[in-house]
């Protein structure tokens, strides 16, 4: 499209320049303004920066002054207006702004005969949080009342701003220092996350693996073999996902994340 627009402006350009156009270079503008409104109408193209290109052309071609010859530039200009009108009716149709910094005049005020004051501006949309922040929302408020290690809770804040080695150095750490402790699954668990939320699937597997590996049991095993289904088939490997989707339907049958992943396993064709 872009490619068809410069033709037109290149035409019109050596129309400009050499002061002197052929009959024969007009009717290719005038075929050309009747492709560009067809393709406008088809494609709702942007049309911005061939306004502006107009504008060039119409200076230049008024700093040379009259025609030279055959075709004047004046008649070429007035095909350039030509094309211009034809955006701006596009424009209108589309309900698109008629160039950039134009407002819209607002209606007369019924009573005294003076603009309207503009309707307030729309509240901004909070927004929506990702699954992983709702994951981490939901693991702070359960800890709200708990006094938990400081290494954990800036762990988790570390996941949440997406800095993946950050957090897993704070978590194993935290980890390391409490073996026994009930949060050492959730430790693991969120290090497979963060990973995961970054798109790094072999580092995500590895670390959700290992909570299987360590915590076969814990609270968090259900949520880390969900999560860990989710790694393989994002990773391109459906028949490891399918596995593990089974292994969590077999061990953890009345858990939250059992529901979820029947529903994985329909999507995958099972």
């Amino acid at each position: 499209m872009k490619t068809h627009f410069l033709r037109i402006i290149g035409v019109a350009v050596l129309a400009a320049l050499s002061g002197c156009a052929t009959r024969s270079s007009v009717d290719k503008l005038a075929k050309e303004q009747r492709d560009v409104r067809n393709l406008l109408a088809d494609q709702g193209v942007t049309i911005d920066g061939l306004k502006r290109r107009l504008d060039i052309i119409r200076n230049e071609m008024s700093e040379k002054g009259a025609a030279r010859g055959g075709v004047t530039s004046a008649q070429v200009l007035q095909k350039l207006n030509d094309i211009e009108a034809r955006i701006q009716t596009v424009e209108q149709s589309r309900g698109l702004a008629m160039a950039p910094g134009a407002a819209a005049t607002p209606p007369p005020d019924d009573a005294g005969g003076e603009a309207a004051p503009p309707p307030p501006a729309p509240a901004p949309q909070a927004r929506a949080a990702s699954p992983l922040e709702e994951s981490l929302n939901k693991e702070e408020a359960a800890l709200r009342d708990v006094h938990v290690d400081p290494d954990f809770k800036e762990g988790l804040a570390l996941v949440r701003q997406g800095q993946c080695p950050q957090a897993g150095a704070k978590l194993r750490d935290f980890g390391r220092r409490n073996p026994k402790s009930d949060l050492a699954d959730n430790a693991q668990y969120w290090i497979g996350a963060c990973y995961q939320s970054q798109r790094q699937y072999n580092q995500a597997i590895r670390e959700l693996s290992d909570v299987m590996l360590r915590f076969p049991k814990a609270d968090k095993a259900p949520a880390a073999l969900l999560m860990l289904a989710d790694a393989f088939n994002d990773s391109g490997d459906p028949i490891d996902a399918k596995l593990v989707l089974k292994k969590l339907l077999a061990e953890h049958p009345k858990s939250e994340e059992a529901e979820r992943a029947k529903s994985k396993l329909q999507a995958l064709g099972e």
